[in-house]
């Protein structure tokens, strides 16, 4: 266990430009989780914040990943909750807090990458391009996460996309010229979408079939693009499946039912 931890927080420490040996990830994850243990779900996001806000600047987003990880093994329902809170109280630390939630909870990373946004919004392109790093697989559901935490960054969010996705930066290029709003506001979805389907069109991504856009939990088929990378249609949607249609009850609809309950016959 302790090998696997050392090892995740490598790969989290590494993608995110941090140097941290062993040692001291291992002193500063028993210090967090001695300051956070016995806190309830409620009390956990605050600690939390404060834990990261009280260490010198210069290590803060190490303290972060340290903080983080004590605090989902914890209370791993209280992970969305935590990245908000820390997010919001140390922007700075937004880009690193959701990639390690996200790596811990990957079911989760919809909603993690959402509240990290939404509470850090002025850090939006980096908690974009730090998940990229991370899962880029998951280019799709990071982008529809990170622009529905902030409407306004769709277009940065799109650049960033491009950048760290090279098969499909001319076709996201070619489909935001179509918007000239400067409020940064765009269908980021549609225009993944479309721009998937305009790189299988032109070669940049090479597809057997025609491009597929999924919105369940498992992973569409892998999609060979130019340059050695490996691209898929973005999935854009939850990893839910919705119940088809909707249901309404009002007063009207509720009938008055006899006290008692149901009369049975006697054996």
């Amino acid at each position: 266990m302790k090998t696997k931890l050392i090892t995740l927080v490598g790969g989290v420490a590494l993608l995110a430009g941090i140097t941290v040996t062993p040692a001291v990830f291992a002193s500063e994850f028993s210090d967090a989780s001695k300051a956070l243990s016995g806190s309830t779900v409620l009390e956990l996001p605050a600690k939390a914040a404060d834990l990261v806000a009280k260490t010198p600047v210069a290590d803060q987003k190490r303290m972060a990943i340290a903080v983080i990880k004590a605090a989902v093994g914890l209370k791993p329902s209280a992970a969305v909750a935590v990245v908000s809170t820390v997010s919001r109280e140390n922007p700075a630390t937004a880009p690193v807090v959701a990639l390690t939630a996200a790596t811990l909870q990957h079911e989760r990373i919809n909603q993690i990458i959402k509240a990290a946004v939404a509470a850090a919004p002025s850090e939006a392109s980096d908690i974009v391009a730090a998940l990229l790093k991370g899962f880029p697989q998951d280019y799709g559901v990071i982008a529809v996460s990170a622009a529905s935490g902030s409407p306004s960054s769709g277009r940065a969010i799109l650049n960033v996309v491009a950048d760290n996705v090279p098969a499909l930066q001319d076709s996201i290029q070619a489909a935001t010229v179509q918007f000239a709003s400067t409020d940064g506001n765009l269908p980021v979805a549609s225009i993944l979408t479309q721009s998937y389907a305009q790189a299988v069109n032109t070669g940049a991504v090479t597809s057997p079939s025609s491009p597929r856009i999924s919105v369940a939990v498992a992973p569409a088929p892998t999609i060979a693009a130019t340059g050695g990378v490996k691209i898929s249609p973005p999935t854009l949607g939850p990893p839910f499946t919705p119940v088809p249609g909707t249901m309404s009850i009002g007063v009207s609809d509720t009938q008055p039912q006899t006290p008692g309950g149901r009369i049975y016959s006697s054996p």
